[in-house]
This record gives C-alpha cells, structure tokens and sequence, in this order.
C-alpha cells in the first residue's frame, strides 16, 4: 500500500474552500480501481491543506493520473486562484500499519 501527501499551500481565508471542493466529490477518485481511502487535512494556522489518498499500490496511483478522470478533475484549475504556490506531492510506501480507524 502507498499513501501519496499532496500539500496545498493556500492563500489567506481559503482553506474550507479548499476543502468543500474535496468534500464536493469532484474526479470520482473513490471510484478508482486500487483507490482506498482520502483523508483532507487543514493545518490549525488555514494555510495549508494536505490531502492524502490511500492506494492498493503504486500502479494504481499512476493509472488514476494517466486516466481521463484525473485529467477531467484536475484540468478546471481546481485550485482557482486559491493557492500561494504550487502543490507539492510526495509518494510514501506503507512500511508499517497497525489498526485503521474508519475515515469520515
């Protein structure tokens, strides 16, 4: 399993903004072969969400952004003036699990 951090540094005032896209379901990602779960974070400060997506393994992950329904989602400027800079990604191989708690 893989869990892939997108930080979004986002501008003042923005952050549930930010997080009600998420919340809106846009690039049915849940419906993604090999997709486990997402988790959207909003750091105590609002100037950064983090969103972590759950994968079966890296190939899922990388067929969802070769697919049209990543590009579909992510080709609308999702981030809408909301952003101070670009996202930053980083990719993380589960090495260790111990009991999951049920995401929202």
């Amino acid at each position: 399993m893989i869990a892939v951090a997108n930080s979004l540094p986002v501008r003042e005032g923005a952050a549930d903004r930010i997080v009600e896209m998420f919340s809106a379901g846009r690039g049915a990602v849940q419906d993604f072969p090999g997709f486990v779960a997402m988790e959207v974070l909003k750091s105590e400060g609002e100037d950064e969400v983090l969103v972590v997506t759950w994968w079966e393994d890296r190939a899922s992950f990388d067929a969802w952004v070769a697919s049209d329904a990543f590009r579909e989602a992510h080709g609308r400027g999702g981030g809408g003036g909301l952003l101070r800079e670009h996202p930053r990604m980083t990719v993380y191989e589960v090495a260790l699990e111990r009991g999951r708690r049920p995401v929202r």
